[in-house]
């Protein structure tokens, strides 16, 4: 059935707490890892026997992969139907999150931290996508302030989180936490997120789709990139 909130009159906030839940903990899951590997990063080049530039990848690799997602989630939204590319996007971050417990060499580790990040990259602006069909203009606000809750909160528990399964744990634990979150998200999110109506799209522009995601990777790369640099070329 499909579903779209147009009028303050069809909106009630409690008809929606349980598919904003299944929203909210997706987007949790993935603010929480953009913060949660910085702690450990001196813990896996022990571990990795490799140097921590070549670590650095694993932050940098998975912020470079959703920016180079971003540009790309509005059209498949309204091409596939929003709850399709969430719950999508949803399936590859766990399974990503499955590989990032498993590898024993750092190329891998970034390798999956790619696939994580490239479906981490859809799960927020589609998220934002989801309020403003869920609910009519005048309460679009006080939704986004509801989900604005994870998006706040998830950065500043990630490093003590993360802190903590490293120093008394594994620092694998950071991604195989996001396996039950991640299955309860899709259990909630199929059996209860609208289906909201698609939009008629154009078709896409092949060269823009692939060149649109690397020159946008390419500058989150330069600017990721310039802090380390800079002092160097000032020398």
């Amino acid at each position: 059935m499909e579903q779209t909130i147009t009028s303050d009159a069809d909106f009630r906030l409690k008809s929606i707490l349980v598919p904003l839940l299944a929203i909210i903990a997706g987007v949790f899951m993935v603010v929480l890892d953009s913060t949660a590997m910085n702690v450990a990063l001196t813990t896996l080049v022990k571990d990795f026997n490799t140097n921590l530039t070549t670590l650095q990848w694993v932050v940098t690799g998975y912020m470079l992969a959703q920016a180079s997602v971003i540009p790309l989630s509005g059209w498949l939204s309204d091409r596939f139907g929003a709850k399709t590319v969430f719950l999508s996007a949803i399936v590859l971050f766990t399974i990503g999150s499955i590989l990032c417990a498993t590898p024993s060499t750092a190329p891998w580790l970034i390798a999956f931290r790619v696939i994580q990040g490239l479906g981490g990259g859809c799960v927020l602006p589609v998220a934002m996508a989801y309020v403003y069909k869920l609910s009519p203009i005048s309460k679009v606000g006080v939704v986004m302030g509801i989900m604005g809750i994870p998006v706040l909160f998830a950065p500043a528990i990630g490093p003590v989180l993360s802190g903590w399964l490293v120093e008394y744990h594994s620092w694998r634990w950071i991604f195989l936490i996001n396996i039950p979150v991640g299955i309860i998200c899709l259990l909630i999110g199929f059996k209860k997120l609208p289906k909201v109506q698609r939009s008629q799209v154009p078709g896409i522009d092949k060269y823009g789709m692939i060149l649109g995601p690397l020159a946008f990777a390419a500058l989150s790369y330069a600017v990721s990139q310039g802090a380390e640099a800079g002092p160097q070329i000032r020398r």
